[in-house]
């Protein structure tokens, strides 16, 4: 079954979280390309800030992560970062409770350090699970400003 039907046996209400998920991972990625981080992270604070949720069925976390992996195949150099950000904007819009870690570790034997992005809600990792121990060098919740 082709991507584009598979989409189109979903249910409306699913293509619009996928969509809706799509676009936000589009804007982080543009957002985290043309403007400086600390400037981007206030941007940010001020769309979950603005979080609102209409009657209906919510969406789990794990749906909405499972959308943002989904939409962030098709975008270029959709990063751990872009990926953990997006997520932490479509569930502030749901307003679950979310907090980005972003950490680094050091390569074995080459001694160089390797950064990366997660997302945690209500103490879970939802999106940038890894095998990988990192130390958590920064965090950002829902009102948090790094």
């Amino acid at each position: 079954m082709s991507k584009a039907i598979r989409f189109l046996s979903l249910t409306s209400a699913e293509q619009r979280r996928l969509v809706r998920a799509f676009l936000i991972v589009v804007g982080v990625r543009i957002g985290l390309s043309l403007v400086p981080f600390p400037r981007f992270q206030a941007l940010l604070a001020r769309l979950r800030a603005r979080a609102s949720v209409k009657s209906g069925v919510v969406p789990t976390t794990e749906q909405l992560a499972q959308d943002v992996l989904v939409v962030s195949s098709y975008v270029p150099r959709a990063t751990c970062l872009t990926r953990a950000l997006a997520g932490q904007v479509l569930l502030a819009h749901h307003r679950y409770p979310t907090t980005v870690h972003i950490g680094v570790t050091k390569e074995e034997g080459k001694g160089t350090f390797q950064a990366h992005a997660w997302l945690e809600s209500e103490g879970k990792v939802i999106i940038g699970e890894s095998e990988v121990a990192y130390v958590p060098l920064t965090t950002e919740g829902n009102a948090a400003v790094l």
